[in-house]
């Protein structure tokens, strides 16, 4: 995306054309990854507080935001899940631990597939967990052949969620359960000014508007069980990466320069001020 140009109205987070799966997988081949493995364990999603009282730390929040979409999902010892843009691996290890479930993570990163499967042999999980570079669009598994499946913040980068959830919808048997945490454009007050912005990047062009959802799951074959805003307790997951980009200042100076490192800086601010942007659980089930 090309720097915003000075327009009449302020300019927002991008939602015109979404990247090329391809994009997207360079975005996460990037060095700056290669540090951010160093957060969370290597989560790389957001965290969840239960309320306002709730002390959790950012990477135990990232522990917690897990927990919620294990208890979504509620498998069975022994259940295959097909895990839909597995980031570094660290929730589907997670999942792997607490449910002794087989998982078959998918990312279109290479470099998240590799650290995926080294981590998770180092972990003694590689009987149960493995990855594999699969655009989730088109996937090559057999109908039927997983007990469900998830997407833990993935599917903001799916060009057609459609398409993705159709093919889940195929690969996954009849009653499993798919569930979805993902960021999502809500319907702010209009007259609500905005107070910053975000430029330079399509990472966010494929979200989706909240009240879409039900009928995307819908065209791609699912029953709605739950539709959640989770925009309250997932909210002080910008001043969790904010903090740590500025702890770690130097080393994101050294990958990306100092223009770089401010921008991502600014970005990564920003997106906690803008009131169209928000977080649900979204979870569904194949009939």
């Amino acid at each position: 995306m090309t720097k915003n140009a000075t327009t009449k109205k302020p300019p927002t987070v991008n939602k015109t054309v979404a990247p090329e799966p391809s994009k997207i997988g360079d975005y996460y081949d990037h060095k700056v990854f290669d540090l951010m493995t160093q957060l969370g364990d290597g989560n790389l999603h957001y965290g969840y507080w239960f309320d306002d009282n709730d002390t959790a730390t950012f990477d135990q929040a990232m522990v917690q935001m897990t927990d919620e979409m294990i208890r979504r999902l509620d498998p069975r010892p022994g259940d295959r899940i097909l895990d839909v843009g597995c980031g570094n691996g660290t929730p589907a290890m997670q999942l792997a631990r607490a449910r002794d479930v087989e998982v078959v993570g998918i990312s279109v990163s290479a470099r998240q597939v590799e650290r995926g499967n080294r981590r998770a042999q180092e972990a003694g999980l590689g009987d149960r967990v493995r990855f594999e570079q699969i655009d989730a669009m088109n996937l090559p598994f057999d109908n039927g052949s997983f007990d469900h499946a998830w997407a833990l913040e993935s599917m903001l980068h799916m060009p057609d969620k459609q398409q993705v959830l159709t093919q889940v919808n195929r690969v996954v048997c009849s009653g499993a359960r798919m569930p979805i945490a993902d960021m999502v454009y809500l319907n702010p007050d209009p007259g609500q000014p905005r107070t910053a912005t975000v430029s330079d990047t399509t990472i966010y062009a494929s979200l989706t508007d909240i009240g879409d959802y039900p009928g995307i799951f819908r065209a791609a074959g699912f029953t709605v069980l739950e539709l959640t805003d989770i925009t309250r307790e997932t909210a002080k997951t910008y001043d969790g990466y904010v903090e740590w980009i500025r702890a770690h200042r130097d080393e994101y100076v050294d990958i990306i320069g100092v223009e770089g490192y401010d921008l991502f800086l600014h970005n990564q601010a920003a997106l906690g001020k803008m009131p169209e942007l928000g977080y649900i659980f979204a979870t569904a089930q194949r009939p």
